[in-house]
């Protein structure tokens, strides 16, 4: 069994990862206060220890809905990649995590390629240190960036699209968009394939958009909600006109995957419908 280190596993996509990977492979899951990757000697000292064949980073701080990024954002971004990359053994790969705000979000992104990457540089910290990120990492052959516009799937924050709509509807209440928008929403289930595809095959390219080629907005997928539903929630759109897309060009990653189909938004919507209106603990939970 290969150990494969999983950091930011208490987060959504590491949460989902570690799950995943149960009973696949050899896991070691350390949490942020078991092992600070900002810390130089930290980072060391846990590799010194143990034995790490593969490394998928979700560490990340900044970018969260609502909150302004803290002025170290692309300080403690840039010093966690740098301490992976500095204590891990030479022929140990590592994928990590791109975000489509490295292609500016503040403009219209309409399925955005790999090579605009630096071409305009964006105000937000967060998504100017995932710029750097993968400038930095660009024609690494030891490490893979993902870059993700959007994700959804079992326990995502309650207040990301998919996961409101759905608590809304069940509730027996509105649906309110503040503005519609047109995203490339990755199914969680799709990522971890994706990343398994990836740890047993090399990639030609070390810069991948992974997205789903067909997009949605908000308002499409409060539309699937109520399909689902036996209830039917009204959908409220405050601004009427649309926000700039946020999409990405998956060329490049379909060139890589052998013969590899997404899974469709109403399936994936649905079977996320499920998991919360049948998971008690989770829904008790995230209502209070």
């Amino acid at each position: 069994m290969k150990a494969i280190l999983i950091t930011g596993s208490g987060g959504f996509i590491g949460s989902n990862l570690k799950e995943y990977f149960t009973n696949k492979y050899q896991l070691l899951t350390p949490r942020s206060f078991e092992l600070n990757l900002i810390n130089t000697n930290a980072v060391k000292k846990y590799f010194e220890k143990n034995n790490i064949d593969f490394i998928i980073h979700c560490g990340s701080t900044g970018g969260y809905r609502g909150i302004n990024d803290k002025d170290t954002t692309i300080k403690d971004n840039l010093s966690m990649v740098e301490n992976i990359l500095k204590y891990k053994a030479e022929n140990t790969r590592v994928i990590l995590f791109g975000s489509g705000a490295m292609y500016d979000r503040k403009r219209n992104l309409h399925k955005v390629k790999e090579t605009e990457i630096g071409k305009f540089i964006p105000t937000e910290l967060y998504g100017k240190s995932k710029m750097l990120i993968a400038e930095k990492i660009n024609n690494r052959d030891d490490v893979l960036c993902l870059n993700i516009f959007g994700c959804y799937g079992k326990y995502e924050k309650e207040n990301r699209f998919p996961s409101y709509a759905i608590m809304k509807n069940l509730k027996h209440e509105k649906i309110e968009i503040n503005q519609n928008v047109v995203f490339d929403y990755l199914y969680i289930d799709d990522l971890s394939k994706i990343i398994e595809y990836f740890i047993e095959h090399k990639p030609k390219h070390n810069i991948l958009n992974v997205t789903p080629t067909q997009s949605i907005s908000l308002k499409e997928i409060a539309e699937i909600v109520n399909e689902i539903s036996d209830f039917k929630s009204e959908i409220i759109i405050k601004n009427p006109v649309m926000n700039f897309e946020y999409t990405g060009d998956n060329t490049l990653i379909l060139s890589e995957l052998d013969n590899f189909t997404f899974t469709g938004y109403k399936k994936g919507i649905e079977s996320l419908y499920k998991f919360i209106k049948n998971n008690d603990e989770y829904v008790n939970t995230i209502m209070q």
